[in-house]
This record gives structure tokens, sequence and C-alpha cells, in this order.
């Protein structure tokens, strides 16, 4: 993973440690998802300009997952347009000097 728990800390803005082991669930189900997702992510994951917007789609579906985990919310159950968006994006990758 190339986020840490205390840059995700930071991001969602949780001080203390009681929820870590929750957190640390979102980073990883995060990651399996993005994976998943979006085709040869962990080999684009070497171009740094892959890895800067997929640090912060990494950060926003953390996020998602871990302020909407009560799953109470009817449109909880689809990441918002600007993460739909960024995985799109990242789907269409191409390194750059590739024609």
């Amino acid at each position: 993973m190339a986020v840490t728990l205390e840059q995700v800390k930071t991001y969602l803005r949780v001080d203390l440690d009681v929820e870590d082991d929750l957190i640390r669930q979102c980073m990883r189900s995060a990651e399996s998802y993005l994976v998943n997702a979006i085709d040869s992510f962990k080999e684009h994951c070497k171009n740094e300009d892959f890895e800067a917007s997929a640090d912060i789609l990494r950060l926003a579906v953390i996020a998602e997952m871990y302020t909407r985990r009560d799953g109470l919310d009817e449109k909880a159950q689809e990441f918002p347009y600007y993460i739909r968006s960024m995985i799109t994006q990242l789907q269409n990758y191409v390194p750059a000097g590739v024609p």
C-alpha cells in the first residue's frame, strides 16, 4: 500500500488510536477494490503520475468506506461521482511514451 495509517488518519481527521483496526481494514479493502477495478493497477503504480492519482483515490475510497460504514444510507451503496470518475481515468491510463 502506498498510503500509511498515519496519512489515512490525517486525511480522516482521526486523532485517537481506538479505530486503527477498522481503518486498517478499510485500507486493505480499498486496495483490494482498486486492484480488482483497474487492470494492471500494481504495475501502473510504478509510474509516478499514476501513483499520485492512485494515492488520492485510495484516500477517497478509504474515507467513503470509513464514514459510510453503517450502510443505512441508500446512496452509500455506490461511490460518489468523483471517485467513479477517478477510477475510470485510471482504468484508461496510458503510460507516457506509449502510443
